[in-house]
């Protein structure tokens, strides 16, 4: 999902020096083993390709909690996520992705994690893979951009809190445990493919067979993604974060401009439910969206689209999935239920792994009787 709320912290001190950086990150990765690794069940190493390791993240969901840059770190330690992840597992999922914002967990005035967050990660997996979840962390709120001065020292630092976590997770769970490197990238295209690039090869240097996830810029976008292509890596996952029309699954997000000046957007369109455009929209991107509605409102357009990256994806031995989607629910119900029904259906036909955002929170899945949409149980049995 979009980013809500921009990290106010501060980050840690940067390491310098193109050639040297490396060599320093190994050396602490090395130093710092005995220190963050902990009790870690072990599992089976499973070697398959990456279309059936792939089905391991699908009928998933998104816990959304430890990105919470606008609540104090200590506090979202403090939270024991083992009910959540148990009622998960007892809803139906398969698998569940970890939203992390790392940069709220670190040391004073440094890269290096705090023990705690190492542990709580530890936590999640070892309670994941007892109950035969798989689990996808993933580093929230990067801020690598294209033509500032800290692009090359920041890919090396996001490159060192990778490190970190490998290094934990090392020898288990290559086929229930997968790092997603950088959520919603926003990075120039050519920029963004250099610097990704350059974060798998140096986190595969230390670790032969952890699968990857990697997503286009933009957001993850669908068109970024196929402009990106295809790494020379064999175990990468290639993810899309799919919310079309934006002007349906957000309407009413209060944190994405314009987007609370429109409500009651039906789903599939429909001339004589959709509310009146208001002035105040004339000239933004919800004016934009709204003339597009009628054509991007249909499950045709969706497939249509969704179609387009699975069969490019195809054609490159890429192995797609979605790692978020969903719509927010301030959305009448019966338009979320048509819209869920409509994504996880095309989704399924296409045979491509997926999560929905969220489990609990504002784009959650459940009804105003407390009970799972009822798209949602259908996919899920």
């Amino acid at each position: 999902m979009r980013r809500a709320v921009q990290s106010k912290l501060k980050m840690g001190v940067k390491i310098e020096g193109k050639h040297s950086r490396i060599v320093v990150a190994c050396i602490f990765c090395l130093f710092f083993s005995k220190l963050i690794a902990g009790n870690v069940d072990k599992c089976e190493i499973i070697h398959r390709n990456n279309p059936q390791i792939a089905q391991k993240i699908n009928h998933g969901v998104n816990l959304s909690l430890l990105e919470h840059t606008w609540e104090p770190a200590e506090e979202l330690l403090n939270h024991d996520l083992s009910p959540q992840l148990h009622a998960i597992k007892a809803d139906g999922f398969l698998s569940v992705r970890l939203p992390v914002a790392f940069d709220m967990y670190l040391l004073p005035n440094s890269s290096n994690f705090q023990p705690r967050l190492i542990d709580k990660l530890g936590e999640a997996y070892n309670t994941c893979a007892k109950l035969g979840l798989s689990l996808i962390i993933t580093y929230h709120y990067g801020k690598v951009y294209y033509g500032s001065d800290n692009r090359w020292s920041e890919r090396d630092r996001i490159m060192w809190m990778w490190k970190q976590l490998q290094n934990k997770f090392r020898g288990m769970g290559y086929d229930n445990l997968f790092f997603e490197l950088y959520n919603e990238p926003t990075e120039e295209r050519s920029a963004w493919k250099e610097d990704v690039t350059y974060l798998v090869n140096g986190l595969r240097w230390e670790e032969k067979d952890r699968y990857y996830i990697i997503g286009g810029t933009n957001y993850n976008n669908i068109d970024e993604l196929l402009d990106l292509g295809k790494l020379s890596d064999e175990k990468l996952f290639y993810t899309i974060h799919f919310y079309e029309p934006y002007l349906f699954t957000h309407q009413g997000a209060e944190w994405v401009k314009d987007r609370t000046e429109l409500s009651n957007i039906p789903y599939p369109y429909s001339k004589r439910k959709m509310p009146p455009l208001k002035d105040s929209t004339k000239g933004t991107a919800v004016e934009q969206d709204f003339a597009k509605y009628p054509a991007e409102g249909t499950k045709q357009f969706l497939a249509l689209r969704l179609r387009k990256v699975k069969e490019a994806c195809n054609k490159l031995n890429m192995t797609l999935v979605c790692t978020e989607t969903g719509v927010i629910n301030s959305a009448e119900e019966k338009f979320r239920e048509n819209y869920l029904k409509d994504i996880l259906d095309i989704m399924r036909n296409l045979g491509i792994p997926t999560m929905l955002w969220d489990y609990d929170l504002k784009f959650g899945l459940r009804n105003k009787d407390g009970k799972l949409l009822k798209p949602v149980r259908n996919w899920l049995e």
